[in-house]
């Protein structure tokens, strides 16, 4: 497991983490830094994947909220991960930007960050599709005539990528056998026989690119990519 994560918090629990997170996922990057200051400057000047903010006292909390909204005014683009014991923490957490926020007395800090690097996997047929996760959290892989031989978190299929109305039922049987695959239909033309076809097997979402626009897909995937990755981490 490779990423790069930096840690706030005071320092016996922040190289505690560190040295846990040293035993167990020996490939990783981690820094700590006991200043919120320090830490904005840090992620921000650097290509870290994962900010963690320790849980500290509760006299701090508005100090470690404004750390997550400097981060993001920023424009860092990692996950921030918040620590708190109280749940108005972990809200307030939420609000000023952070990705997750966890109560470490029923997660650990180590494990949360770790499940925190996994990047959901999207397939993606048209180039115009792959093109619209440049950027986002995301692993993202081309496909043809054949379905994916690794199952993805998010398939997205373009009818127009596939004449061939034999496909549809293919990708219905697809879909039918891996329970946790999200799949987006986008008719964006085609043959009106292959365009039926999509149609017909109940796939949804069913984007008609023609009247809601890339937009809409680009809006669906991010949501569903988010969700795949909350899931990852919330079991971590």
């Amino acid at each position: 497991m490779a990423g790069r994560v930096v840690v706030l918090g005071d320092l016996p629990d922040r190289y505690e983490v560190e040295r846990l997170l040293a035993e167990r996922h020996p490939d990783l990057h981690v820094e700590t830094v006991g200043e919120p200051r320090e830490l904005t400057e840090r992620a921000t000047a650097a290509s870290f994947d994962v900010v963690l903010l320790l849980r500290g006292a509760i006299a701090g909390n508005q100090e470690r909220i404004a750390v997550v909204e400097a981060l993001r005014r920023a424009g860092f683009s990692g996950r921030v991960l918040v620590a708190g014991a109280f749940l108005t923490e972990r809200q307030e957490g939420i609000r000023a930007g952070a990705d997750y926020a966890f109560d470490p007395g029923r997660q650990a800090a180590e494990q949360v960050v770790a499940a925190a690097l996994y990047r959901p996997l999207v397939a993606a047929d048209h180039a115009y599709l792959q093109s619209l996760f440049v950027g986002e959290w995301a692993r993202v892989g081309p496909y043809a005539a054949e379905l994916p031989g690794q199952t993805p978190d998010l398939l997205v299929v373009a009818t127009s990528c596939h004449p061939d109305p034999a496909f549809y039922s293919a990708l219905a049987a697809y879909v039918g056998a891996h329970p946790g695959l999200r799949c987006i239909l986008v008719d964006d033309g085609g043959s009106e026989e292959a365009r039926s076809e999509a149609l017909a097997t109940g796939i949804l979402p069913h984007v008609v690119l023609a009247e809601e626009g890339v937009g809409h897909v680009a809006a669906l995937s991010r949501e569903i990519l988010r969700e795949r990755w909350l899931a990852h981490v919330a079991a971590a």
